[in-house]
């Protein structure tokens, strides 16, 4: 039996393949070095009604390049220089997911996070999300809303 097992395992170990990285140029790299001159863009969340049922949006892409922290980095203010952003938002809800691309007009100094709505939920319609970016201070809408097709890779 043993032998059987282990036979497996080495004939499956050659099934498995390592992803490949995203190249470097890719890849969004926070400006350093001008901390009054940048503005911070956040993601949030939202707690459901069982602990494996939270609700998170968060950065996924600035100006197409990729923001590698992904999902585990949606509490952590990320660096943006002023100006036009094209800001990719993501959410993610149980195992529903989806996520669009939002344009921000980004202020020095300024504070963003990024707010959605669903009906994401255990038990739930699961039939959509919308995502915009808010400016803190004033808590009015610095971008316009995008409306994400709910994905569910269990379906």
């Amino acid at each position: 039996m043993f032998r059987l097992l282990l036979i497996s395992i080495v004939l499956l170990s050659g099934c498995t393949t390592t992803p490949q990285p995203i190249p470097a140029e890719l890849q969004y790299v926070p400006p350093a070095g001008q901390e009054g001159s940048l503005a911070n863009l956040i993601g949030s969340k939202q707690k459901g009604a069982l602990p494996d049922n939270e609700r998170t949006a968060y950065v996924l892409a600035v100006d197409g390049k990729r923001v590698m922290s992904g999902q585990r980095g949606w509490n952590s203010a990320l660096p943006i220089q002023p100006g036009q952003r094209s800001v990719t938002v993501a959410f993610q809800g149980g195992a529903f997911h989806t996520q669009v691309d939002l344009q921000m007009q980004a202020v020095a100094g300024g504070s963003y996070q990024i707010q959605f709505s669903t009906d994401v939920q255990l038990f739930g319609a699961n039939t959509y999300c919308d995502l915009w970016i808010i400016d803190t201070a004033t808590q009015k809408p610095v971008s316009g809303i995008g409306c994400g097709n709910l994905v569910n890779p269990n379906e």
